[in-house]
């Protein structure tokens, strides 16, 4: 069976997973719990990827991340790559520390993402011993595991450099504290229970997780832009150079004649060269979604999702328009 494409571009969440050769175990004791880590967070920094959460148990870790450049497959081949020569050096097993490739699919809408974090961080026990023991042993056990992102979402422990804390504001409450409360309250209501919601979406792609518009348009980008010949790899916009936004910004208003003050009006008063500009800061900016959002004064990446999907679809019925970004992209290549 062909292993499953990537698709990749600037902004992309995605649920990455990866497991011991063999199902084996990857960390025998704490020296390879923190040495992954160091190395997770040095491929952090290297490659410029947002972490939002993780979980490492004896046999595999999951993580939830973001990457403003697009270079996921970099990120994982960095780590990867690092932790098996350690291990193989540490504990003198030769071979390969992990089973094929990383699984990474993409990830979208608020409510998904607050599901997966919620499930990554219930891994430690939802395992087939602790779930023979009682709910409060349980939730003894959550509180305590060491190695997760999850007492620094609820501040059973210090907030780790490594993680950003964002969709904690998605709880709803007036003070982070109350968000942490909150948080800690939503994932042990998850102890013992299955996420229905959160199984649909994963079982109805292979590509991505969220609702039925995402899902959708993550398949119709895939498709489109498929190879027509056999071969299985990642689809991806080429990897280019990280940009000023404010530079971008100054290129899509000399195009359109228009003042950069435009970019920011809440309403129609810039049309498409609005979204165009979204577009580029996304791509070229090496930016979050979240952090394009909060520049152009939407609530949410949502806003940015759908500034994003509505120029994808223009360009498609224009090529005027295409000439138009075209023109702008070749400027700023020359930057």
């Amino acid at each position: 069976m062909p292993r499953p494409w990537r698709i990749r571009y600037s902004g992309a969440k995605y649920h990455v997973t990866a497991r011991g050769n063999g199902r084996q175990r990857i960390f025998f004791g704490r020296k390879d719990y923190l040495r992954f880590l160091d190395q997770l967070t040095a491929a952090l920094e290297k490659d410029r990827v947002i972490l939002y959460a993780y979980v490492l148990m004896p046999n595999h870790y999951h993580l939830f991340c973001e990457t403003p450049l697009g270079n996921i497959q970099k990120f994982e081949q960095r780590l990867n790559t690092a932790y098996g020569m350690y291990f193989r050096y540490r504990h003198r097993r030769p071979g390969h520390c992990l089973q094929g490739r990383y699984g990474a699919k993409l990830v979208g809408g608020d409510d998904y993402i607050v599901r997966l974090t919620r499930y990554l961080h219930l891994n430690p026990v939802e395992t087939s011993t602790m779930r023979k023991r009682s709910v409060a042993e349980r939730q003894a056990r959550l509180k305590s595991f060491e190695w997760s992102s999850y007492r620094g979402y609820t501040s059973q422990g210090p907030k780790e450099a490594i993680i950003d804390y964002r969709w904690l504001s998605l709880l709803g409450r007036k003070t982070e504290k109350g968000c942490m409360k909150a948080y800690g309250r939503y994932v042990e209501e998850g102890i013992g229970t299955e996420d229905e919601i959160l199984k649909e979406a994963y079982s109805a792609s292979r590509y991505a997780i969220g609702d039925e518009e995402f899902i959708e348009e993550a398949e119709s980008d895939l498709k489109a832009m498929r190879l027509e010949r056999a071969v299985y790899g990642d689809v991806a916009l080429p990897e280019i150079r990280v940009l000023p936004v404010e530079l971008i910004e100054d290129a899509v208003v000399r195009e359109f004649g228009i003042k950069k003050a435009d970019l920011h009006f809440h309403g129609h008063r810039s049309g498409i060269a609005k979204s165009i500009a979204v577009e580029l800061c996304c791509a070229l900016g090496g930016k979050s979604q979240r952090a394009i959002a909060r520049h152009y004064g939407y609530r949410s990446d949502a806003g940015v999702t759908r500034q994003r999907r509505t120029l994808r679809r223009k360009l498609t019925e224009s090529p005027s328009l295409q000439r138009r970004v075209a023109r702008i992209e070749k400027g700023l290549s020359k930057v």
